[in-house]
């Protein structure tokens, strides 16, 4: 097999595009014949040795793929060679990367894709999907009729978070800078705020001034004490892009019994990413699948490039002002030319 794997971290050309030798699944595992990976912030970061996580050199890049089941290890049961599956969480704490024409994952890692997914567009959407479920529902705890507020949500993820809320029956502020995505936005359900995320509190403060719920900055660049000064009693902020810093208040946060939560989603165990996929693979059958945009197609040899395009900011955006998606398959497309998806 050919896979795009790295034996040391570093810049993006320590990727290589090399023959490997076909991979054979012990027991609990299963061998899955890749057809689509996502490329992640997370995988530059632990490309680039940023993340510290083990890493079983060498290791291919990438960990959120779509696949076909091509060969089952002995102990595996509930899965047949053939069957369509998607994972979250190759390539970190010492698991065999998704960029490779042949990868093996732990039976318990694997879920089914739904039956009318584009290989393409639901693996763009699995790291959106499953760290909105992940943050809204084992972390705030969102409840129907909460005020969810979500800043960047032109973003990946932000676009994911308001459309989970939506779905969850929170009342869904969304905040972006592009006024394009306005409309959209609306569409799926969420009031819009146009302002700059170190405003975005202030400014959602003025149209709820009983306060807000649950507060999610997918940018970095929140107030995120300001964002606590506007809480109501028990609520949260959930720190999923903590790039800066804040002076909080503890005592408001111990009288008005506030929370200021961290998240990631690679803290999470195989039984919570059970769960989450479950969710996920949820919406699909309800008809409200957690979508992304697409913003380009490359093949696994183009690994490096996409990792320089990520790492640089240098991702399509679709018409309507959110930011695309770059996906990787096992052989380039035979056009270059970006697709949009929702």
């Amino acid at each position: 097999m050919h896979a795009a794997f790295f034996s040391r971290t570093g810049d993006p050309s320590v990727i290589e595009w090399v023959e490997m030798p076909d991979p054979v699944p012990g027991p609990g595992q299963v061998r899955v014949r890749t057809e689509a990976v996502a490329v992640n912030a997370v995988d530059t970061l632990v490309r680039s040795g940023r993340w510290s996580t083990p890493l079983a050199f060498p290791v291919a890049v990438g960990r959120d793929l779509v696949g076909v089941v091509d060969q089952i290890g002995p102990g595996v049961g509930g899965l047949r060679e053939g069957d369509r599956v998607w994972t979250s969480s190759a390539g970190y704490a010492g698991r065999p990367g998704a960029t490779a024409e042949l990868v093996v994952v732990d039976r318990d890692r694997l879920y089914p894709v739904p039956d009318a997914a584009d290989p393409v567009a639901f693996v763009a959407s699995l790291h959106p999907a499953t760290t909105a479920v992940a943050a809204l529902h084992l972390s705030a705890r969102v409840q129907p009729g909460e005020t969810l507020v979500v800043v960047g949500a032109n973003g990946a993820v932000g676009a994911a978070l308001v459309q989970e809320g939506v779905a969850s029956g929170a009342d869904v502020v969304a905040v972006v800078r592009d006024a394009r995505c306005v409309a959209t936005l609306e569409e799926w359900g969420a009031e819009v705020v146009v302002a700059d995320a170190g405003s975005a509190a202030e400014a959602v403060a003025e149209r709820r001034p009983d306060g807000i719920h649950v507060f999610i900055d997918t940018t970095g660049r929140a107030d995120t004490a300001s964002a606590v000064r506007r809480l109501a009693p028990r609520g949260r902020v959930i720190v999923l892009a903590g790039r800066t810093s804040a002076e909080i208040d503890l005592w408001s946060l111990q009288v008005r019994e506030l929370r200021v939560v961290g998240f990631i989603l690679s803290a999470l165990d195989a039984s919570e990413l059970r769960e989450v996929a479950e969710q996920v693979n949820a919406r699909w059958a309800e008809g409200r699948p957690l979508l992304a945009q697409v913003g380009g197609v490359l093949g696994f040899a183009d690994a490096a490039d996409a990792h320089r395009r990520m790492e640089t900011g240098d991702l399509p955006r679709t018409a309507d002002g959110f930011v695309g998606r770059l996906v990787l398959v096992p052989s380039p497309p035979s056009s270059a030319a970006p697709s949009t998806t929702r």
